[in-house]
């Protein structure tokens, strides 16, 4: 199974990051999110309806819709609001400069082989890369119409994308215990494809990439 990836890269001065990403991300929640699964009888069907809530940005005059749940909103926030505080940070500490990337992503949890766990195999990724810079004042206004104009754009292209026929979600079980590595049952009304969202700034990256030396050291020791 392949995974299919799509990206998106701003460059913005600090405050809209959030922003940005909580509305793709949740532009892409709100069509990888089902109802409340019932099954019976070897087949299944919705118990309830999806929620929704409409999101005004205060950075910028759009709003877009999320699924109206707040675990799923508390989930994106908290993985959001870390990536965007440490991106800031860096950027203080950098001169005014920084850059990060923050994913999300859609996988199978299949049972993993010797009884080891689960092995996550993704099957849709969305990644934006993101680029704090410090921005004049008297540039701030001009650089933040075009800003609005890409995000705009970029939300469009996400609901095509998603609606198109070659669009792929993973096909769902006749029982739970046949769809739970493909759907989470534990968010109350919802039954969201199983997500994860990883993020990635300068500094970050560097102890992930020690940790992952760490391990094969350990591996082949």
């Amino acid at each position: 199974m392949s995974c299919r990836d799509f990206s998106f890269q701003y460059t913005v001065e600090g405050p809209e990051v959030e922003e940005i990403v909580s509305s793709i991300f949740h532009t892409v929640l709100f069509h990888r999110t089902l109802p409340t699964l019932d099954f019976k009888g070897g087949a299944v069907s919705y118990n309830s309806y999806l929620g929704t809530r409409d999101v005004d940005c205060e950075n910028f005059e759009l709003a877009y819709v999320c699924v109206n749940s707040e675990k799923l909103i508390s989930r994106v926030a908290n993985a959001v609001n870390t990536f965007a505080n440490n991106l800031r940070a860096e950027a203080v500490s950098a001169g005014g400069e920084a850059r990060g990337t923050i994913n999300l992503e859609f996988a199978i949890h299949r049972k993993g082989t010797w009884g080891l766990g689960s092995e996550p195999s993704v099957w849709e990724r969305w990644t934006v890369a993101v680029c704090i810079k410090h921005i004049p004042p008297a540039e701030r206004d001009h650089q933040r119409h075009p800003l609005e104009d890409q995000l705009r754009s970029d939300l469009l292209s996400i609901l095509e994308q998603v609606n198109s026929p070659s669009s792929y979600m993973p096909s769902l079980g006749s029982s739970q215990a046949e769809t739970e590595h493909i759907v989470e049952f534990s968010m109350p009304d919802i039954s969201p494809y199983r997500f994860n969202i990883n993020y990635a700034t300068n500094s970050n990256q560097l102890r992930l990439g020690v940790g992952a030396a760490a391990r094969r050291i350990l591996k082949y020791a």
